[in-house]
C-alpha cells in the first residue's frame, strides 16, 4: 500500500486556514502565530525522538501517525473543537481519569454487552492526542488495529448525546478534520480556493449528471461535498434522499422569493414537522422571515387537513393533476403511469431544483410516490432538453381483488360495493344524514380514529372510498362488528337504490364484544334497494335469506372450511362473481376520502334491550 504523503495535504490545510483566518474567532489558541507563519504544525520529529516516545510508551505507534509526526510534531486547529494535538513529548496514556468506564456501565445497569464493556474500556487503555480542545477526547485504540498496523481513533466530548465517533485510522480522523474546517468556514465571506472551486466544480456536474438520470453517481459526488458544507450541494442531495425515502428531515428557512422554497421546501418541511406539539406552527414558521411566515403557516395547515395540493406547470402540471385525480379514486397504479408518462417535461423551478419533492407533501400524490417509484423518477432523463421516455413500472400489475383483505383485516372489515356510479356518490349513497361532508385524504389510521357522531346504540363508521373496478365503487373500513348482531342492516339495500350493491363485512375471532371466540362473515346484495340475498356465517351457524347464487352459497364460498380458514378464497370468489377489485395499495397506504355512515343497524323496537362496547 502506497505510504499518505502527508506534507502536501497539511500545507494545504494551513494555507487555506490563514487566508479564511478571523482574529474574532481564531486569534486564541495561538491562532495569529499560524497565521503568520501560515503553517498549523510545528518542527518535524526526528527518528529519533518518535523512537524515544515510543519507548517511554511501551509500543510502537501506528504508521499514520509515525508518519505524521515525521512532518510535523504537533497539530494546532484540527477541525473545530480540538485546538492542539500531541507531539512525541506530548503523547500520553488517557488513563480514564474522569472514571468514563464506570458512567458508561453504570448508566447500562444489568444491560452491558460485550460490546459496551469494550467502548466503556476505551479511555483507560488509549493514548489521548488532544491535549487542548474544547473537552473533546481523541482517543487512539491499540486494541482496535487493522491489518495495516493502523489504529483507530475515537473522539467524545460530554456535551454530545451519543457514543464516542470510531475513525479506520489517524489519517481518516484528519482528513475528516479537514472537511470540518471547510464546513465551518463555508458561510465566511470570500472563503474560496481551489478545493471549494474544485468541490463547486463537482457538484455542478452532479446537478447535470442528477437531470440525466445518473442519480447514484451524482449523490456520491453530493456527499463528499456536504462534508465539505459546500452550499449547494445540500440542497441537491437532500432532493435526491427525499424521493428515494432515505431524507432525515427537509431544508427550513430563507425567503419564499426562491420558488424553490416557496414550492418545494416548504411542503416538504411542514410535512416533516411533527404531528403534535402546541408550538409546532411557531417553531417552523420562525425559521422564516417574517413576511413570509403566514404563507408558511397556512402550508402547515392545509397538510395536516389533507387539502395540500402540488403544482406545476406545462405538460407536467396537467399530468399531475390528472395523477391526483386518480390517486383520489384508488387507483395508484395509473396516477403513477400518469406521472411517469410526463417525467421528461418537468421544469425546474430554480438553478438548484433537480426533481418534483414537493409531489411527496401533496395529499394524494405523496403515498403513491413510493422509495421505488421515486428512484424510477430520478433514473429519468428529465428538464430542458431531455427526450427520456416513461419509466418502466415497479414490479407486475397488482392482481388486487378483494382476497388480499384477508390477510390485511387483522381487525375485521366493511366493504360495500356500489355498480353504475361514480365515488363522488359515495357520501350520498351511505353517509349519515346529519353528516355528509367529505373528510379529504385519510389514511386507514385517521379513519379507524374518526369519532364517529350519533347515538349509543348506532354503529356508525367512517368509511374511505374509490373506485373498484370496471363499473363499480367501494367504501371501506377497518372495523365493525355489526354482522354479529341481531340489529344489523345492510347498508347495500339503500346504496342501490338506482342501482345494484354488495356489503361484506369479516369481524375476528375474539373481536370487541365476542365471549365465544367466534369468527363472524356477511355478505348481502341488493338491487333498487330492495334485498336479493344474503349470507351470514358465525361459527356453526349459517343465516341465507334469498335465492343465492350457487357460487355464493356458504359451501360455494367457503367449500366446507371454517371462515377463518377460507376466507382468501370467499373473498376471491365473490370478486370473481361481480367483477370487483380495490387497490390494496390505495386502502392500506394511501389517502383516500372519507364520510360518516348511516348506522350499520336498525333502532332497537320496542321493548329490545341492547348493548355496546368501546375501546380502552
Amino acid at each position: 500500500m502506497m505510504r499518505f504523503d502527508w506534507r502536501p495535504f497539511l500545507e494545504r490545510w494551513s494555507t487555506e486556514w490563514a487566508d479564511a483566518y478571523d482574529p474574532q474567532r481564531d486569534g486564541h489558541r495561538g491562532g495569529e502565530e499560524c497565521a503568520a507563519a501560515r503553517w498549523l504544525g510545528r518542527e518535524a520529529a526526528d527518528a529519533a525522538g518518535i523512537a524515544a516516545a515510543e519507548r517511554r510508551l511501551g509500543v510502537a505507534l501506528p504508521p499514520s501517525l509515525r508518519s505524521f509526526l515525521a512532518v510535523t510534531d504537533g497539530w494546532h486547529n484540527a477541525g473545530t473543537f480540538v485546538w492542539r494535538l500531541a507531539g512525541c513529548a506530548d503523547l500520553e496514556w488517557c488513563g480514564d481519569p474522569h472514571g468514563m468506564r464506570d458512567i458508561w456501565l453504570d448508566g447500562a445497569a444489568d444491560d452491558a454487552d460485550e460490546d459496551l464493556v469494550r467502548m466503556a474500556g476505551t479511555w483507560s487503555r488509549s493514548l489521548q492526542l488532544a491535549v487542548e480542545s474544547d473537552m473533546v477526547d481523541v482517543l487512539l485504540d491499540p486494541e482496535d488495529v487493522d491489518a495495516r498496523g493502523e489504529w483507530a481513533v475515537y473522539t467524545w466530548a460530554p456535551w454530545w448525546a451519543s457514543p464516542p465517533e470510531r475513525y479506520p485510522s489517524f489519517r481518516h480522523f484528519m482528513e475528516d478534520m479537514y472537511r470540518q474546517f471547510h464546513a465551518m468556514a463555508s458561510d465566511r465571506p470570500g472563503f474560496s480556493n481551489d478545493t471549494t472551486r474544485a468541490l463547486d466544480e463537482r457538484v455542478e456536474g452532479a446537478r447535470l449528471a442528477a437531470l440525466r438520470g445518473e442519480h447514484g453517481e451524482a449523490r456520491e459526488t453530493l456527499s463528499e461535498a456536504v462534508g465539505f458544507g459546500r452550499p449547494r450541494a445540500a440542497r441537491l442531495r437532500q432532493q435526491i434522499d427525499a424521493l428515494l425515502g432515505t431524507a432525515t428531515g427537509a431544508e427550513e428557512g430563507g425567503s419564499l422569493a426562491d420558488p424553490y422554497i416557496a414550492h418545494e421546501a416548504v411542503p416538504l418541511s411542514c410535512r416533516a414537522q411533527p404531528q403534535f406539539g402546541i408550538h409546532r406552527e411557531e417553531s417552523l414558521t420562525r425559521r422564516y422571515p417574517e413576511a413570509d411566515r403566514p404563507a408558511v403557516a397556512e402550508t402547515l395547515r392545509a397538510i395536516e387537513t389533507g387539502t395540500f395540493r402540488y403544482r406545476a406547470d406545462g405538460i407536467f402540471g396537467e399530468a399531475v393533476d390528472r395523477a391526483r385525480a386518480l390517486a383520489r379514486r384508488a387507483e395508484p397504479e395509473a396516477a403513477w403511469r400518469a406521472l411517469a408518462a410526463a417525467v421528461h417535461a418537468w421544469t425546474p423551478r430554480s438553478a438548484d431544483h433537480i426533481a418534483p419533492v414537493g409531489l411527496l407533501a401533496d395529499a394524494y400524490l405523496g403515498p403513491v410516490l413510493t422509495p421505488e417509484r421515486g428512484r424510477l423518477l430520478l433514473s429519468t432523463p428529465r428538464g430542458p432538453g431531455a427526450a427520456g421516455s416513461a419509466p418502466e413500472p415497479v414490479g407486475a400489475a397488482p392482481a388486487d381483488g378483494l382476497g388480499w383483505l384477508a390477510k390485511e383485516s387483522r381487525h375485521g372489515f366493511r366493504i360495500v360495493l356500489i355498480a353504475g356510479v361514480e365515488p363522488s356518490e359515495v357520501p350520498r349513497l351511505l353517509g349519515a344524514d346529519d353528516v355528509t361532508a367529505v373528510q379529504p385524504a385519510l389514511t386507514a389510521g385517521e379513519a379507524w380514529v374518526a369519532q364517529p357522531g350519533g347515538e349509543p346504540w348506532e354503529a356508525r363508521t367512517v368509511v374511505r372510498f374509490g373506485a373498484a373496478g370496471e363499473g363499480w365503487v367501494f367504501a371501506h373500513s377497518g372495523r365493525g362488528t355489526d354482522a354479529s348482531q341481531d340489529r344489523f342492516a345492510s347498508p347495500a339495500v339503500r346504496a342501490s337504490r338506482g342501482t345494484r350493491a354488495v356489503t361484506v363485512t369479516y369481524e375476528p375471532p375474539g373481536g370487541i364484544g365476542d365471549t365465544t371466540d367466534t369468527a363472524t362473515f356477511h355478505v348481502s346484495y341488493a338491487e333498487m334497494g330492495e334485498p336479493r340475498f344474503g349470507v351470514t356465517i358465525r361459527g356453526g351457524s349459517r343465516t341465507t335469506t334469498g335465492q343465492i347464487p350457487a357460487e355464493l352459497t356458504p359451501a360455494g364460498l367457503f367449500v366446507g372450511r371454517t371462515v377463518t380458514e377460507g376466507l382468501r378464497g370467499a373473498l376471491d370468489g365473490i370478486a370473481s362473481y361481480f367483477g370487483v377489485t380495490v387497490s390494496q395499495e390505495a386502502v392500506c397506504h394511501g389517502r383516500l376520502d372519507g364520510v360518516e355512515t348511516r348506522s350499520w343497524l336498525r333502532e332497537p323496537k320496542a321493548g329490545e334491550s341492547w348493548a355496546y362496547w368501546t375501546r380502552s
